[in-house]
């Protein structure tokens, strides 16, 4: 068996080892993912056809972790291994070739396998493998390499790779100072890595994580922050008498503040060559500048290869970047934050002008108090409400008699709402009645209390909505719809949440469930057996392909249940901040249903809102693309001061924002827009079955009706009463 050391190429090989790795598991499986990556790279150059398949293995060995890394590409020649891993530092051959590797350093891989503890990879090409070993001994790297030998069956079960491939393992063990992350930890870390982000952004790859241990696994994937491109520039950087084209790319996010901090972070410019490699990630000098704290985008930096090729030290060891006191970096950089200067002045200009026309502590207060009311009022009436009896159709059924409630009976939980329907004849309960609606118990609390018969309804067959809650379990009640000498009945049975799964058959626990981008959560989904027995195939999936579940079916199994309910974990994460989704459990006609949202770090940092609007936002784009827009990650009404109708009277930057015209109308559109948007939730979240047409129907029909309900409310409280009275005396006067 061939044993050598390996030659350092003027370098402190074991210092640059340790400073690039770290003792870091998630620097390790970033540097074999890249390496994996490569391969790919060098099948696509050839034109071969491949399945762009990266696997990460995670296991835990008691305190000690392991992990392995697997593609299905290239593998390498004996030769291969030894140009490879002989000498250390030197560029790949791909690079040399002019493929599209990263090869900078000639050590990614060296140094995550001799990093670790047992590092070693098994490299299968041409129905043959090597098995080599990389090791830290006696202040040398070492490598240890097998003679080339038959890939049998068995040694490829073994390691799963059926033709050509690598695959590399190492371990971590915290008594050597090597802390061995979570799987949801690395699934989070990986996922969100910059250096990984063009992988990820690949739709020629498929990176997977599987853990071992349970037997499961996700795809990676990341998603771009929404925002708006603010610039798109070329030019050119001079250096040792050659031109070196740049292009750089500035976006500013429009939904929140980007975390600019980490290896896992959203903002910042990434720099990449021209094969698109990623070299690291910056804002330079502005990297602490709150007025950048939306920026991110990328710089292509063209014809880079030809420094690394000529052994220019351009990128650091560390793997962090560029290095600012080399001559060329030091012409870039200068560039780069020249144009970055310019987008944080244009974006203090912007603050500046937002700053101008800030409201002043009375009209805060104004406006605290009127969003305050607001938020009672979304509360009180966009609550999701869960529907009773039959799946509701198109039309209502003819009531006996001409009206009747449905159903007779039923059984709710507390805390949450529940809809009736009253059916009714009007050609038996004419235009104009009046519908008192009660019930027998004071602890079910019922909305509405009455209902009017209007014109405006329609004719024949109408149907009513009635909302119960009750406010603890284990209690009883009749709900009475009366008017004239016409009433209906039906029973209401308040019973724990448990009674809940035993008649519905499965639920989801939690119902509900926010998620940070890529950091999966744990949920429970609860099967009562009696009812959905023993062998039924339960399916399961999601609305939006950015929100994943880590089951897409579960075969029942009386063995799981404890007193005759099953308990199956899943796991949810998902990609992309704002994303929703509802996760539904099927199985013949039972379901359960799951909400998710995906929310940015900050506002779990305690930067969230309560309620659900939040102080309005006034946006002086000068392309206006409408009167107001509503906001459903910060919760503002975002009115747009330069929409033709709206400058009428706010006037150039809201100069006329304390004049009664300019109170009254920003008190219709916060109301016109938070009331639609109410009616739309509560509309949304009935359960109810609209027909295409008749959804903005009725949700336009419920919003007027909160607006005549509250709109007088509202306007109290937002449009200033000393300038009504002072204009209402000067009117009599």
């Amino acid at each position: 068996m061939p044993r050598g050391k390996i030659k350092a190429a003027d370098r402190d090989t074991v210092r640059s080892i340790k400073t690039a790795m770290q003792g870091n598991v998630i620097r390790a499986l970033v540097e074999l993912i890249t390496n994996s990556d490569d391969s790919y790279k060098r099948l696509e150059g050839d034109n071969k056809q491949h399945k762009g398949r990266i696997e990460i293995l995670y296991k835990k060995d008691g305190y000690r972790g392991l992990f392995a890394v697997r593609d299905h590409a290239t593998g390498m020649s004996r030769k291969e291994v030894e140009r490879g891993f002989e000498k250390y530092g030197e560029l790949t051959s791909g690079m040399k070739d002019g493929k599209g590797d990263r090869g900078y350093f000639g050590h990614g891989a060296k140094d995550a396998l001799a990093g670790m503890l047992n590092g070693r990879f098994y490299t299968f090409k041409d129905n043959q493998f090597i098995m080599c070993k990389l090791f830290i001994e006696k202040g040398a790297v070492w490598y240890d390499y097998t003679e080339l030998m038959h890939a049998t069956p068995k040694i490829r079960i073994d390691h799963k790779v059926g033709g050509n491939g690598t695959v590399a393992y190492f371990e971590a063990d915290p008594s050597k100072d090597i802390k061995v992350p979570r799987f949801d930890t690395c699934h989070e870390e990986l996922a969100n890595n910059y250096l990984l982000r063009k992988i990820m952004l690949n739709s020629k790859r498929k990176v997977i994580i599987v853990n071992e241990d349970e037997g499961k696994s996700r795809q990676l994937s990341y998603k771009m922050p929404e925002g708006k491109e603010i610039l798109s520039e070329k030019f050119n950087v001079s250096y040792n008498n050659e031109t070196f084209p740049i292009h750089i790319s500035i976006w500013r996010a429009e939904k929140a503040e980007l975390n600019q901090d980490g290896d896992d972070r959203e903002g910042g410019l990434l720099l990449v060559d021209e094969e698109d490699a990623v070299l690291g990630i910056s804002l330079f000098k502005y990297e602490n500048e709150p007025l950048a704290a939306r920026f991110f985008g990328q710089v292509t930096i063209y014809k880079f290869r030809k420094l690394l090729k000529k052994e220019e030290p351009v990128l650091s060891e560390a793997r962090d970047g560029l290095v600012p006191r080399h001559l060329f970096c030091r012409a870039l950089i200068p560039e780069i934050e020249k144009r970055i200067d310019k987008m944080i002045k244009e974006e203090k200009l912007r603050r500046q002008k937002e700053d101008e026309t800030k409201i002043d502590r009375e009209e805060a207060r104004r406006y605290k108090n009127a969003f305050n009311i607001l938020n009672e009022i979304a509360e009180i009436e966009a609550q999701p409400v869960i529907p009773l009896g039959e799946v509701i159709t198109d039309e209502p059924k003819e009531p006996p008699d001409g009206f009747c409630l449905y159903p007779s009976s039923a059984q709710i939980t507390v805390g949450k709402r529940y809809v009736f329907q009253l059916h009714l004849n009007t050609n038996i309960v004419r235009h104009g009645s009046i519908v008192n609606v009660t019930c027998t118990n004071t602890k079910i609390h019922v909305t509405p209390s009455e209902i009017r018969v209007a014109s405006e309804n329609g004719t024949g067959v109408l149907r009513k909505y009635i909302t119960v809650e009750g406010v603890e379990p284990n209690i009883e009640g009749t709900l009475r719809a009366i008017t004239g000498n016409k009433s209906s009945r039906a029973k209401i049975y308040v019973i724990p949440e448990k009674v809940l799964l035993l008649s519905e058959g499965m639920v989801f626990q939690p119902e509900s469930l926010t998620l940070r981008p890529n950091k999966p959560r744990r949920i429970c989904l609860l099967v009562y057996i009696k009812m959905i027995e023993s062998g039924s195939a339960i399916k399961i999936s999601s609305d939006n392909d950015s929100i994943h579940v880590s089951k897409q079916g579960i075969i029942v199994n009386e063995a799981d249940a404890t007193r005759h309910i099953a308990k199956y974990e899943l796991e949810v994460w998902g990609e992309g901040v704002g994303q929703k989704a509802i996760i539904t459990a099927e199985c013949e006609s039972y379901m359960a249903l799951l909400d998710v949202y995906v929310k940015a770090k900050e506002q779990e940092n305690g930067k969230g809102r309560k309620g659900m609007f939040s102080e309005p936002e006034f946006n002086y784009d000068p392309e206006a693309p409408q009167r107001t827009k509503y906001s459903s990650e910060t919760g503002k009404v975002i009115i747009y001061t330069n929409f033709p109708s709206v400058r009428h009277y706010l006037g150039t930057d809201c100069r006329y924002r304390k004049t009664i015209p300019a109170q009254v109308l920003v008190a219709d559109l916060v109301a016109e827009r938070c009331f639609y948007e109410v009616a739309k939730k509560k509309v949304e979240s009935s359960g109810l079955t609209f027909s295409p047409a008749a959804k903005p129907i009725r949700i336009e029909r419920d919003a007027q009706e909160l607006s005549r309900k509250y709109g007088k409310k509202v306007h109290e409280v937002l449009v200033d009463q000393n300038l009504v009275a002072e204009s209402r005396s000067t009117d009599v006067g």
